[in-house]
C-alpha cells in the first residue's frame, strides 16, 4: 500500500486508469487534503481520516462506476474459454 502525498494528488500520479477515476472522483466530492489516501491495488483506494477510520473506494471496470465500503472489494474476473 502507498501513500498519496499532495504532489502525488495534484499531479493525478497513480498506477493505473482505475485509480485515476477513483482519485478525480474523491478530488470532486471531498475535501482531499482532510485525509490520507492510500493505493491499495489496481482497482482500490484507501481513504483515512483524522480518527484513523477509513473507507475503500472502488471502481468498476465495465461503468467506471465509484463504490466505497468499510471493507476492500475484491474482484474476480471471469474468463470464457
Amino acid at each position: 500500500m502507498q501513500e498519496l502525498t499532495n504532489v502525488d494528488i495534484l499531479k493525478n500520479k497513480v498506477d493505473t486508469i482505475p485509480q485515476y477515476y477513483i482519485l478525480d472522483y474523491l478530488k470532486q466530492n471531498l475535501n482531499i487534503n482532510e485525509f490520507k489516501i492510500y493505493l491499495v491495488n489496481r482497482n482500490n483506494i484507501k481513504v483515512v481520516d483524522k480518527n484513523n477510520d477509513s473507507l475503500y473506494f472502488s471502481c468498476e471496470d465495465n461503468t467506471r462506476e465509484i463504490t466505497y465500503q468499510d471493507e476492500i472489494k475484491e474482484y474476480v474476473k471471469e474468463f470464457e474459454l
